[in-house]
């Protein structure tokens, strides 16, 4: 972890929103722009201002527990292209994507323990994408789980180093699978780029 800046960053949220920190720690970093550039690492995600769900929530997580929370990051597998809503301004070979086959992919999302039970954070998508029909939670105010970027199709147990895990989970996918999941992410994050 780059703790300095993971401080600056956590100290300018604190002290520019006033609402309770989990909610403004949260909303900071999902309205961080979603771009799949296969870079994880939370300190770059800061520094890019730039990430995917795994660098966000990477970010989130170490983020939250540097105020107390006790929080660990969950991975699911998914077909992602199901939970993206399909926009006319997608260049067609996204649209055929989403459409036409299915994406494999393994999302994340936090989970904070309050009160003695779970709730599901997931920072994903940034309030840029609220006119194309996104879930991007801009209205979650700090109780009840937020809506998940992806359907849940199976659910993996905490691991602390999610980049080693993620990337061993890509490996063992068939090398289509990986070729068309690549390309979709790929495409996904131009279109975001271009708005």
């Amino acid at each position: 972890m780059s703790e300095g800046r993971y401080r600056a960053f956590l100290d300018t949220v604190l002290r520019t929103d006033p609402r309770p920190p989990l909610v403004s720690v949260y909303h900071a970093v999902r309205n961080i722009p979603y771009g799949s550039t296969g870079v994880r690492d939370p300190a770059e995600v800061i520094r890019k201002d730039l990430g995917s769900c795994s660098g966000k929530h990477l970010l989130l997580r170490d983020l939250l527990r540097m105020q107390g929370f006790d929080t660990e990051i969950i991975t699911i597998f998914t077909y992602f292209n199901r939970g993206v809503p399909v926009h006319e301004s997608f260049p067609e070979a996204l649209r055929r994507l989403c459409l036409e086959t299915d994406i494999p992919d393994y999302h994340h999302y936090v989970r904070i323990r309050r009160d003695g039970d779970w709730i599901k954070l997931d920072a994903t998508w940034h309030d840029a994408l609220v006119p194309y029909g996104f879930p991007v939670n801009a209205d979650w105010q700090g109780e009840g789980d937020t809506t998940l970027a992806a359907e849940p199709l199976e659910e993996y147990p905490n691991v602390e180093d999610l980049i080693a895990y993620k990337k061993a989970l890509i490996d063992a996918m068939s090398a289509e699978d990986r070729e068309r999941r690549a390309r979709f992410f790929r495409l996904i994050t131009e279109w975001i780029a271009g708005l």
